[in-house]
């Protein structure tokens, strides 16, 4: 099911609807259903009022698993596409284009059913509320839901206006937040202690299935650990970064991060390749690297950015990247990934198949469905040479041979779809990523890709007065959302930080100022995620959740301290204050889903600490020296360069005061780490 765009799956020769036109290669994915798709605009919405019909938005994007089965079943489907055609008027939206359609239509589906995901499908009135969601249905169930819903419409209609003014008023409760106080320096010690309730002890990550990797959360508890020296973070961020690269979540022998892993044990994944989760996977794990010279972290992270380049990156297009590879080839989940034991006998030799059968895992009937195999590493590397009684050497020869050989045979298979929508706000997390990779292993090539993304992105993106969100072959289309000013503007902060350009900091302090003053709700004090002049949908809603991605709100608060300190600017300080408080008692019950809102309640806590590297040339500090003291320290602690014509010096602030200046990193050291001290009421 991962037809390309333009093709025609079924080779019907039907003639296309009229998603032929679009350019999100979600959309064309389905331009050749029987179905009457259109694309979401008021054409459509017209049509619905003067039909008196009920409206289908359906939503997904390129490399969903699930979409692809409803679509093969239903949409494809000569009889259910009649019924559809029928009854309603059908939109299709690529949730990736617009996540802001997406998001009140999920919180009505959360509302309606208790779950979410995707595809997403939600019968609206034609004022665009919704009555019904959903997201997969069989081919029988879904027919009968139209029929059903279409003949209450028809009969009935007011109770279906009823119902849907009854979901939007529950919409506009859950996205309600009562006002707290900014959280003190013991209620921010106690949110790791609260988190620790919900984490899985065992196997790392979230305590539940399905288990998404969420990097943001250990970044939160790095810092805590940082702050602490608590044992128990540290213990559990090893276990976490362990189990995670080492389960079928990971790609041993590609790199890349796979979406989420269906079960508890980070083991069977949904196969889909996405920009933004290796974005930040690379960013925590160079940053882990940093902290502990784990030399697998470093691994990790150099595999997982020459993926990137090699499978996601535009190429002759610039220095962007597309947003994902398809869970599906050849009809099948995952088969681009998995080997059956008939294929490694004849890839490997017997030494060889000794070797690959206890390094990944691997057993003769299949360690997953079908009798295929997920390559995974249940031991660490010891182990393995111990239970095959190789040395070292031969060890690591071995499974260099076995890779190559895996991956020349990958080659030869029908490849998974790529998804060549450039998106600002993933690709703005994919700078920072190269960034930090820069940082952390010291790599001059990570920081010229990193600038090179980033002249990309403003020259693709910024129009001159605001942001645009997708870019694919040479149009760039959509306004932008909040999301993409946040990402944008952590981007060029985090790129000052080993470029020492004052430019990026004057880009990140134009998105922000741009971000106030086209988001910015007076009323509710909260940045929306739509802007003021953007298309008005059935509600306005602010994202304030930390999820697989950071909240907008939560990164724009956070820059917003950050560019207080470095312009002197109160009103950026006061911005910042003023976003945590709305979460503030939602963060102290439930920091799980706050954590990037945590690392900024611990920065405000600590008075926001800043360093600064005084010499008579910005350049002069040598980039080690700088990481030897920035590794010890919380992710959100500004590091800024400045002339001097004095002899070099470092100068801490913190707590809302300056200390004395120093001359070497170990007294900065010194000075840092007593100014980054949490109290950990369970030490």
């Amino acid at each position: 099911m991962s037809h390309g765009p333009h093709q025609n799956p079924n080779n019907l020769h039907q003639e296309p609807n009229r998603l032929i036109d679009a350019n999100s290669p979600y959309l064309l994915q389905h331009a050749y259903n029987p179905v009457d798709w259109q694309q979401w605009g008021e054409t459509a919405w017209d049509q619905a009022k003067t039909e008196n019909k009920l409206v289908l938005v359906s939503i997904g994007y390129s490399t969903c698993h699930w979409c692809h089965e409803m679509e093969h079943e239903s949409f494809e489907d000569f009889e259910t596409a009649e019924i559809m055609n029928l009854h309603l008027v059908s939109i299709k939206v690529d949730r990736e284009e617009r996540p802001d359609i997406d998001m009140i239509y999920m919180d009505a589906c959360q509302i309606m059913t208790g779950r979410g995901g995707w595809p997403l499908n939600v019968i609206c009135l034609p004022n665009k509320q919704p009555i019904y969601a959903g997201t997969y249905f069989p081919k029988a169930q879904w027919q009968q839901v139209i029929v059903q819903l279409a003949e209450v419409y028809q009969t009935e209609p007011e109770k279906a206006v009823d119902y849907a003014q009854r979901i939007q008023e529950k919409i506009h409760q859950i996205n309600h937040w009562e006002i707290g106080e900014g959280l003190q320096r013991k209620d921010v010690s106690e949110l790791f202690n609260t988190l620790a309730d919900t984490l899985d002890w065992q196997e790392g990550g979230p305590n539940r299935a399905p288990k998404f990797p969420l990097p943001g959360q250990y970044e939160f508890i790095l810092d805590h650990y940082l702050l602490t020296e608590s044992e128990a973070a540290k213990d559990y961020l090893h276990l976490s970064l362990l189990k995670m690269c080492h389960g079928g979540i990971y790609d041993v022998l590609r790199g890349g991060f796979c979406r989420y892993s269906t079960d508890a044990h980070w083991f069977a994944p949904h196969f889909e390749k996405m920009l933004y989760d290796n974005a930040q996977l690379v960013s925590l794990y160079a940053r882990a690297f940093g902290w502990s010279d784990a030399p697998l972290y470093k691994e990790i992270v150099e595999a997982c950015l020459d993926f990137c380049q090699r499978e996601l990156g535009l190429g002759d297009a610039g220095a962007g990247f597309g947003s994902a590879l398809d869970a599906d080839s050849e009809g099948m989940e995952g088969k681009f990934y998995v080997f059956t034991e008939q294929e490694m006998m004849t890839l490997l030799s017997e030494d060889d198949l000794h070797l690959a059968r206890i390094q990944f895992g691997l057993k003769p009937e299949g360690n997953w469905e079908h009798g295929y195999n997920i390559l995974h590493q249940p031991l660490a590397p010891l182990q393995v040479m111990q239970e095959t009684g190789l040395s070292a050497e031969a060890y690591l020869t071995g499974l260099g041979r076995i890779k190559d050989s895996l991956r020349r045979y990958q080659d030869t298979r029908v490849r998974p779809g790529f998804d060549d929508k450039a998106i600002c706000s993933w690709n703005a997390l994919q700078i920072k990523a190269l960034a930090d990779a820069s940082f952390y292993l010291q790599s001059d090539n990570y920081a010229q890709s990193a600038a090179a993304a980033a002249d990309w992105a403003w020259d693709t993106f910024w129009d001159g007065q605001s942001l645009k969100r997708i870019h694919r072959k040479g149009q760039t289309h959509i306004t932008g959302f909040l999301e993409d000013y946040a990402y944008l503007c952590e981007a060029f902060i985090a790129l000052y930080r080993i470029s020492r350009k004052t430019t990026h900091i004057e880009k990140a302090e134009t998105l922000l100022k741009t971000a106030i003053e086209l988001f910015f709700d007076k009323q509710t004090q909260q940045l929306s995620f739509t802007p003021h002049n953007g298309e008005a949908l059935f509600y306005r809603k602010s994202d304030l959740n930390d999820d697989v991605t950071p909240s907008p709100n939560a990164v724009i608060a956070l820059c917003a301290q950050q560019l207080a300190q470095y312009r002197s600017n109160d009103e950026y300080a006061a911005l910042s204050l003023t976003l945590i408080k709305q979460v503030s008692k939602s963060m102290k019950q439930s920091p799980g889903w706050y954590f990037h809102w945590c690392r900024l309640a611990q920065s405000q806590a600590l008075g926001g600490i800043h360093v600064t590297f005084y010499e008579n040339e910005v350049d002069k500090w040598d980039s080690n020296e700088v990481l030897a003291l920035m590794k010890h320290l919380p992710s959100w602690v500004l590091v800024e360069y400045a002339t001097t014509n004095e002899e070099r010096q470092i100068v801490i602030c913190g707590n809302h005061a300056c200390m004395a200046p120093v001359d070497s990193i170990e007294k900065a050291l010194e000075i840092a780490m007593d100014t980054c001290r949490l109290v950990d009421s369970h030490q």
